[in-house]
């Protein structure tokens, strides 16, 4: 890295970042810059940590170098845009480090980056480049969280929690929930969950109610008290509808 006797104004917000890379001593560095602007920071050096801190933390952005074996950063990347890890959202924002050539920057950004630099690229532009990133598809899509009284619904990181506690959903499971949070005393009926959730499969007349019985046991469980309340003839709602 060019700049480290740089002093730079403290960012306006601080973001969580997972810094993902083989070169140690880049990782390190970038870590340490991030962490003293105030970001809190995770790191990971190979292709299976990276996916085991994105499913365990609420994680804004992922910066993301070459990792353990060549392409596997561009296998990984394609993977999360593929929905192919539950509890990581596919729309997560990442930026990559790698080779500055013109192949390799269309192979990341066919692969779903969001920006690629050249992996020697120094600090201050990638905070720029962060910056910018998250303005754009963080803070220009919809809100994040979604609460219903002790339950948060997290739509980045793909993860639910009541009054703190972890919930351990799965991924329809979490589609569900977040369908009933962003209207959470609308009744919904089991047409429209079957059409909005399952998009148009086949699915059998009890796998609507199954899915809300086993997500309401886990809610309950957790101690969100009366949740996924249901109107006969009618659907459900989250809390007490209209």
């Amino acid at each position: 890295m060019a700049i480290h006797s740089l002093q730079h104004p403290e960012p306006a917000t601080q973001r969580t970042l997972l810094i993902a890379g083989a070169d140690d001593g880049q990782r390190t560095f970038l870590a340490g810059q991030l962490d003293g602007d105030g970001h809190t920071v995770y790191e990971a050096d190979r292709a299976a940590a990276v996916i085991a801190k994105l499913s365990s933390h609420p994680v804004d952005v992922l910066i993301l170098g070459d990792l353990e074996k060549p392409f596997a950063a561009t296998a990984l990347l394609r993977s999360v845009r593929a929905s192919r890890h539950p509890r990581v959202h596919p729309g997560l924002p990442i930026i990559t480090l790698g080779a500055g050539d013109e192949l390799a920057t269309l192979r990341a950004y066919e692969s779903g980056s969001d920006h690629h630099l050249p992996a020697g690229t120094g600090y201050v532009l990638l905070r720029a480049v962060i910056a910018t990133v998250i303005r754009r598809v963080l803070e220009e899509t919809a809100v994040r969280h979604l609460y219903a009284g002790a339950i948060d619904v997290d739509l980045t990181a793909k993860t639910v929690t009541v009054a703190g506690t972890p919930v351990h959903v799965s991924r329809l499971e979490f589609e569900l929930l977040a369908k009933f949070a962003g209207e959470p005393t609308r009744l919904f009926s089991k047409h429209e969950l079957a059409r909005c959730i399952w998009r148009g499969q086949q699915i059998s007349h009890r796998t609507v109610d199954s899915h809300i019985a086993r997500l309401r046991s886990r809610l309950t469980a957790a101690g969100a008290g009366q949740v996924l309340i249901t109107r006969w003839g009618q659907g459900w709602a989250l809390t007490t509808p209209h």
